[in-house]
């Protein structure tokens, strides 16, 4: 009986155990190590045997073969060995075979990962001596090896299904990835996946690429192709983040040698981004003058749909294009080592990825750039493009996955005995019921929903009856400044009021005032189509969302501070019930701006404005009251 028909048969006795013992985890585990100890595998320990391909290689995916001249091993991440290869499109898919056993073709291969290189089962990196296009994907000569061991979820597609996330969200790139075999100098190595290189290309990262020690300040705008990374590089600045007192590590791909003009251009705008995103003021615009706000805001909604623990720490990609007025587009998504981590399996545990305790989690910036008001408003729409549109198409993904690569896995494990190899099933179940708990968490932060309720605003010039179901609230006096709001039974000519309703606002029926006098802020079915509203929360889809300035809205199902004119509404602010907890300035809206005030207070013993202090209603004016208006900025 040959040593791959023992692993075979070894593989599946443990599948079929640990089917049966999922909820004696203990007995498993001694189990595993004891068939991991037998003498078939004490032969892999020594590294000297090879593992024939006839006997390993699944016939289910494409294999590359790879062979280095005089079978020279590959043990740096920084020496090139020189080597050929060819790939045997295998008869899958569409697939195009390139070179042959008797035709190979020259590359360099090296070592390549942090801690993944640590493993026994080592990552590559290729580079080909002329390019081409591999499984599909566009020509390069720049490839990587991703090996997938040792980490939940690994080969049962994390990296592979994250990066179709990173897809479906419309990331203007994603790497490519396809699954395959390979055999390097004879010995078969197993499952991995063939994905392209991050670097600047007209079909990777799209920018213009800027030659090594430029020193035209005309051209040392961009491209830039850049890396928050967690480890220091030689190719690297590094200073302190304002927000975190963490450092910061820049790594610079491209270019890869900077001149003093380049260095000073870089080092100069990071440190600006890290002022402008580090400020306290949450209505400040100054980081966007830096940063892409749209980019960001979708590849933070990727890093927190998947729970990547550690998003903004290492292996966080961004580029700015040449020129003056381009901004720093985030993006694209590489590293999946920390997503959907073993915090997202324990559901009271559940948090924004950034509020990651880990001494080793180190995010920056991102902490401070999700309070800014703008900023939720912009990862909203990306938000529910996920939730709507992204997320139920997961489970067929991860169904073709497994369809696609059980057998390939299959033949991995008699190679490595990876554990997590030992019960597909159950981790391809795991990914999604850890997407579904993520999901689940962030809907309950952000879809705050107000079933059948309607707060809208409404004028007229003329006396009108109010429709069944809906209240209305007019300014009934002034108290120290502050402005009191009293039930009323009908909309009074010349005079802003507010409508509220706890039925679906489709089903009242309304005339709207069709006089000399246009109806401002008229938000009940069949009003005004849109209109420019000031800054504050619109009610959309039944969620309260927060709408700066000059933005085109629709009208129907808006909640905005109501008005007391017909064409340049005052804002006004209305005590019922306390409906806008954290008003500090009586603007009728909880913004930066009150915490602006509360903080002027504080620090200055500045009262101008200060008209809503004791947020928290403890009796007292402190922090508090600042971190609190912050948790209703945010949502939570």
């Amino acid at each position: 009986m040959s040593p791959a028909s023992i692993h075979l048969f070894n593989y599946f006795f443990l599948r079929s155990l640990y089917t049966c013992c999922a909820m004696k985890k203990k007995l498993f585990v001694l189990l595993l190590s004891i068939m991991i100890s037998l003498p078939v595998c004490a032969e892999n320990e020594v590294g000297m045997m090879k593992h024939d391909p006839a006997e390993y290689l699944s016939n289910t995916l494409p294999v590359l073969y790879i062979n280095t001249v005089d079978e020279a091993p590959i043990v740096s991440k920084i020496e090139y060995v020189d080597g050929y290869y060819y790939l045997d499109a295998n008869g899958c898919g569409d697939y195009v075979s390139v070179g042959s056993a008797d035709a190979p073709l020259p590359l360099l291969i090296k070592g390549r990962g942090n801690s993944t290189w640590n493993f026994p089962k080592k990552p590559y990196r290729l580079k080909l001596d002329a390019k081409a296009s591999l499984l599909g994907m566009p020509k390069s000569k720049h490839w990587v090896l991703y090996a997938g061991y040792n980490e939940w979820l690994a080969g049962h597609g994390k990296t592979y299904l994250c990066f179709k996330i990173s897809e479906k969200l419309g990331m203007p790139y994603t790497p490519r990835i396809v699954p395959c075999e390979v055999v390097l100098n004879g010995d078969y190595i197993g499952m991995y996946f063939l994905t392209e290189q991050i670097r600047v290309a007209k079909e990777r990262v799209d920018i213009i690429e800027q030659n090594n020690l430029e020193t035209d300040s005309t051209l040392i705008t961009g491209g830039w192709l850049l890396e928050i990374d967690n480890y220091n590089e030689e190719a690297q600045i590094r200073f302190k983040d304002k927000g975190t007192g963490r450092t910061m590590r820049i790594t610079y791909h491209s270019p890869e040698e900077l001149s003093s003009e380049q260095l000073n251009y870089l080092t100069t705008l990071m440190n600006n981004v890290n002022v402008h995103v580090n400020t306290w003021n949450m209505s400040s615009r100054e980081w966007e003058e830096y940063i892409d706000i749209d980019a960001l805001a979708r590849f933070y909604t990727l890093l927190e749909v998947i729970d990547d623990q550690e998003g903004f720490s290492g292996s966080c990609w961004f580029s700015k294009d040449r020129g003056e007025d381009t901004k720093l587009v985030w993006g694209p998504y590489w590293d999946t080592g920390s997503a959907l981590g073993n915090r997202n399996q324990r559901i009271n545990d559940l948090d924004f990825f950034y509020n990651d305790q880990d001494s080793s989690k180190r995010n920056r910036w991102i902490r401070n750039i999700v309070k800014f008001p703008r900023f939720q408003i912009a990862y909203r729409k990306w938000w529910e493009k996920y939730r709507d549109e992204v997320f139920p198409t997961m489970q067929a993904e991860v169904d073709a996955y497994g369809q696609l690569t059980e057998q390939a896995l299959a033949s991995d494990y008699l190679r490595w005995q990876d554990p997590s190899s030992t019960n597909i099933a159950y981790y391809r179940m795991k990914f999604m019921s850890a997407l579904e708990n993520k999901r689940n968490f962030l809907s309950s932060k952000w879809d705050v929903r107000l079933e059948g309720r309607l707060w809208s605003t409404y004028y007229s010039d003329t006396d009108l009856a109010l429709p069944q179901g809906v209240m209305a609230y007019a300014v009934d006096r002034v108290d120290n400044g502050k402005m009191h709001a009293i039930k009323i039974g009908y909309v009074p000519s010349g005079q802003g009021v507010l409508l509220y309703s706890e039925i679906d606002p489709d089903s009242i029926s309304w005339a709207p005032y069709t006089g000399d006098k246009q109806e401002v802020f008229s938000l009940l079915a069949g009003s005004i189509e849109s209109q420019l509203i000031n800054d504050g929360y619109i009610l959309h889809n039944d969620v309260f969302v927060l709408v700066p300035g000059e933005t085109k809205v629709p009208a129907h199902h808006c909640y905005i501070p109501f008005s007391s004119g017909p064409n340049s509404p005052t804002l006004i602010n209305v005590s019922v019930n306390d409906f806008i907890a954290g008003d500090v300035n009586g603007d009728g809206l909880v913004t930066s701006t009150d915490v602006t005030v509360l903080y002027n207070y504080l620090l200055n013993n500045d009262s101008t404005n200060l008209v809503n202090p004791d947020v928290n209603n403890d009796g007292v004016i402190t922090s508090s009251d600042v971190t609190l208006i912050y948790s209703i900025i945010l949502g939570n």
